[in-house]
This record gives C-alpha cells, structure tokens and sequence, in this order.
C-alpha cells in the first residue's frame, strides 16, 4: 500500500491490495477517480514532476504507465460507477 501526492496540489493518490490506483481530494476526504486494470496486488507508485504520468508497482513485479489525458470526468458519473 502506498499514498502519494500531486505536486503543488490537494490531490492524492493511494495504491493497495484492492489492485486500484484511487485519485482523492485531500480538502474534501473525497475520491474523484478509480484507475482499474491490475491483476496483482499494487505496492508502490510515483508521479511525474509534472504530474503528466503516474508509474505503478505491482506485487508479481511487473509495472504500469498511466498517461494523463485531457478527456474530461465527471465526479458525479465516477460516484455512479461505483453504486
């Protein structure tokens, strides 16, 4: 399990057993995004200083890119997605 925050922001990102990167708003205690596509435990990461990508670690160590887009989202499809 692994937290970690976004350069000169409120933002956060946190790993774990679940095998999901998760995007929170630290102000507001509130998860704004899920990133799925592991199929092992996630035990680290690291974001870019400029935050344009995030690199991930995974239990059976392999490891993952994650690319930042300019496609919008939505919080209140995100919270849909997960009911």
């Amino acid at each position: 399990m692994a937290v970690q925050f976004v350069r000169n922001t409120h933002y956060v990102l946190s790993v774990g057993k679940d095998r999901l990167i998760k995007y929170w708003d630290a102000d507001k205690f509130e998860l704004l995004l899920t990133l799925e596509g592991h199929h092992a435990d996630v035990w680290c990461l690291s974001i870019s200083n400029r935050g344009d990508f995030i690199v991930s670690g995974l239990h059976d160590r392999s490891i993952r890119c994650w690319d930042r887009t300019e496609e919008p989202f939505f919080i209140k499809e995100e919270k849909e997605k997960r009911l």
